[in-house]
């Protein structure tokens, strides 16, 4: 026999190794399904990525859109109140009243349902304020006590609208009594300090000159219109109806710039060479 005849493949049975475990995987079709399910993997981490950042950038925009409901608010309040026009004053004699609601009860009841919706616009931006803290890291009690304010202040609002509404309704309907019509009138005529709006105010005006969760001149003028709103007629008059306007304000900054100061990145100056 020639010295190739060791060499010729014949019957023998080939043996493996322990190290080669792996080819042994690949004859059976098992690496090939390992290599699919970490194919499948990675596609599906690519998914969650995606969407990830799907998510944040509709977050991004949320921020922005949601303080604009603050110059809504502005909006459909002044339009409201002149929807409604000149009204008597609470001390107007019981008499004259049924002759008010019949010329102008119908502009009475749509003016309210302009406040009403108002009130709905200033309550979504008062939520984009309460987010804003909470990105910023403001204390729990402070940003608790704004959401009070905030929540107070628009039952506050949305009960007035609802006032005016109803007004609108019952001071043209002849079953309704004088003095009944009046006690109600007086409630839409006559109104105190607006609490809730002066613990919003002053709120955000400590979260934004302590921990610049707002512009610093957004915060100080929260602290003039609050303290003068609670000042007595008729300058807590006018310092409420400034706060429409800051509203309206701080709607457009807090949309221009959604992420506060104190969480906003700030550019480093890279060394050169």
């Amino acid at each position: 026999m020639s010295s190739l005849d060791g060499l010729t493949p014949g019957t023998q049975e080939i043996s493996r190794s322990d190290d080669a475990e792996m080819a042994s995987l690949a004859d059976d079709g098992t690496c090939p399904r390992l290599l699919a399910f970490a194919s499948s993997n990675d596609e599906k981490e690519g998914t969650d990525m995606s969407t990830d950042g799907s998510v944040e950038n509709q977050g991004t925009a949320l921020r922005r859109i949601a303080p604009l409901a603050g110059v809504l608010f502005a909006g459909l309040t002044i339009a409201g109140d002149f929807t409604i026009g000149p009204f008597p004053d609470g001390s107007t004699p019981v008499g004259d009243l049924p002759a008010y609601y019949r010329a102008h009860g119908a502009h009475v009841s749509l003016g309210g349902t302009l406040m009403t919706l108002g009130g709905i616009c200033f309550a979504i931006f008062a939520a984009a304020v309460w987010s804003r803290l909470r990105g910023a890291r403001v204390p729990v009690v402070l940003a608790g006590v704004v959401l009070l304010g905030a929540a107070v202040d628009t039952m506050a609002d949305l009960n007035s609208g609802a006032v005016y509404n109803l007004l609108g309704d019952l001071g043209r309907d002849s079953a309704v009594t004088g003095p009944a019509l009046q006690a109600w009138h007086i409630q839409g005529a006559e109104f105190g300090v607006s609490g809730g709006a002066v613990l919003f105010l002053l709120g955000a005006a400590v979260a934004g000159i302590v921990y610049r969760a707002v512009p610093r001149w957004l915060a100080w003028t929260g602290v003039v219109l609050a303290v003068g709103m609670l000042a007595p007629s008729p300058f807590g008059f006018f310092a409420s109806m400034l706060v429409l306007l800051w509203v309206a304000a701080g709607g457009i900054a807090l949309a221009v710039r959604p992420e506060p100061a104190a969480v906003r990145p700030r550019k480093v100056a890279q060394p050169v060479g």
